[in-house]
C-alpha cells in the first residue's frame, strides 16, 4: 500500500533530511546547509553565492581537473 503522506512516511521533510544525508555520504556539497552554520555561527560575515560555494567544492575536490587513473 502506498504512502498518501500520513505520518511514518516520506512527508514532513523526511524525504529533505534523507535527501541531504545521501549527498553527504556522496560528497556532493550541501548549501542550504552551509548557509545555516553562517547563519548560526558567522552572522555578519560574508556568504558565498550557491555558484561560488559550489565552485570552490570542486577546486577544492579536484583541484586542477579531474583525476584520471591512467
Amino acid at each position: 500500500m502506498r504512502n498518501s503522506g500520513r505520518e511514518g512516511g516520506w512527508a514532513g521533510g523526511r524525504l529533505e533530511v534523507f535527501m541531504r544525508a545521501f549527498k553527504q555520504v556522496c560528497g556532493m556539497p550541501d548549501y542550504p546547509g552551509y548557509l545555516a552554520h553562517m547563519t548560526e555561527r558567522h552572522p555578519g560575515g560574508s556568504v558565498l553565492t550557491e555558484r561560488e560555494f559550489f565552485e570552490s567544492f570542486v577546486s577544492a575536490r579536484y583541484g586542477n581537473g579531474a583525476s584520471r587513473c591512467c
